[in-house]
């Protein structure tokens, strides 16, 4: 009869020989794994697109992993230390400070521009590099920062790319488009994209002939598109969230106050399938300039279907952009080869990829900003979204002015 005492006394004679023979080389064997930091809205009032990010980031690293991990390092494996920041700035210095604590090699995120403000700061001053997935205000990489890279479009590259895509069409189409009524958020977000529109807009012939800022929570905006009505408005640019944007939509069609184009510049509902999804044809027509990717990408359709089997959701750049976040550092630990910060750090700043997802190159100038990021302009035909211009990424051409509101309801 074999007695606990005697199982013991064989087991662990067992595991002795074992960890003598075989164990050492399983554990020679396995891969290291390197701590990757992620800071993202989980919850709170930009719950949605944080968590958009984060799917963004799994699917790339499940990718990165799946593919052999980073091969100049033996091919360890990237771990994810996920940290929810509560769409809150004061939780999202207190998730810098765990990612320092924890020995993360680099941190991405974290979405919204009034977040990245503050995470940025924190990475400069803990030396931690910290590559972005959206946060568009141009502020973010006016600060000297060594330790911060945005790869996509800033909020003043976007608004002066859009508005040059915008003086493109008018002059191809001959549109008689010239009063601008501004609409943005009160936020840094909305207030740096209509500061940009202001200056840039007459530059195309065009006037801005109201300026209407509001609460990104704003529970109704009646009166906001009393104004717009009143101004007579030939085009209405939103720079704003998606409930707002969403809000300026119906209201507009409640109200039936017809403009010859609704062209937002970052629109949170502008290049959202979701938004479609939720006031159907009110969407269409709906022009904006945003993040998208390149349509004529060999790859594109195959990511897109891969994100949307794993997670159930449409086609949305803040999964985009993070996905694509997760590569740029991927390629950094590549040449680096090493996981010490300073030496990703100026792997970063030597970044050259090409033949990405989106459509423009990556590499970053001495601020940290891609130079070369910018915008598609894409307009909603028939529920789909479709790029309209550039002509090199067009998909299919735009339609200006937009129909009335009784033509469409």
């Amino acid at each position: 009869m074999t007695t606990r005492r005697r199982f013991l006394r064989t087991v662990a004679g067992a595991g002795a020989a074992a960890g003598a023979l075989g164990f050492p080389r399983v554990l020679r064997a396995q891969a290291r794994e390197i701590l990757v930091g992620e800071t993202h809205p989980l919850t709170g009032g930009l719950a949605r697109e944080g968590n958009l990010g984060k799917q963004g980031i799994e699917l790339a690293v499940n990718e990165i992993n799946a593919a052999g991990g980073i091969k100049a390092l033996g091919g360890a494996r990237l771990k994810l230390m996920v940290l929810d920041n509560e769409s809150k700035p004061p939780v999202a210095i207190s998730t810098m400070e765990r990612f320092k604590d924890a020995g993360a090699v680099a941190v991405l995120g974290p979405y919204a521009s009034g977040l990245a403000f503050v995470t940025t700061q924190e990475a400069e001053k803990y030396r931690i590099p910290h590559v972005l997935d959206v946060a568009v205000a141009d502020g973010i990489t006016e600060r000297g920062f060594k330790y911060t890279f945005r790869l996509g479009p800033s909020a003043g590259m976007g608004a002066r790319t859009t508005v040059e895509y915008l003086g493109g069409l008018t002059r191809e189409m001959r549109l008689g488009l010239k009063r601008v009524v501004l609409i943005h958020e009160d936020g840094l977000f909305g207030k740096s994209t209509a500061d940009t529109l202001e200056k840039l807009l007459p530059g195309i012939g065009m006037q801005v002939i109201e300026r209407i800022p509001h609460s990104a929570a704003a529970p109704s905006l009646n009166n906001e598109v009393l104004k717009i009505k009143a101004a007579k408005a030939d085009i209405v640019i939103p720079s704003t969230y998606y409930p707002a944007h969403s809000l300026i939509i119906r209201t507009m069609a409640e109200q039936r106050v017809d403009v010859g184009a609704i062209l937002s510049v970052y629109g949170g509902a502008g290049s959202q399938y979701r938004f479609i999804k939720d006031v159907g044809k009110l969407a269409d027509y709906m022009l904006d300039g945003n993040h998208w990717y390149n349509p004529k990408h060999p790859r594109i359709t195959g990511i897109i279907a891969a994100f949307e089997r794993a997670y159930s959701q449409p086609f949305a750049y803040e999964w985009m952009l993070a996905y694509q976040s997760a590569w740029v550092l991927k390629d950094a630990l590549e040449r680096a080869g090493a996981t010490d910060r300073d030496k990703v750090r100026e792997a970063l700043a030597r970044t050259r990829l090409t033949n990405q997802i989106v459509p423009y190159p990556i590499s970053f100038d001495e601020k940290g900003q891609n130079p070369g990021a910018r915008p598609l302009l894409m307009q909603v035909q028939q529920g789909r979204i479709a790029v309209v211009y550039p002509g090199e990424f067009a998909e299919t051409k735009p339609v200006i002015p937009v129909p009335a509101w009784d033509k469409r309801m």
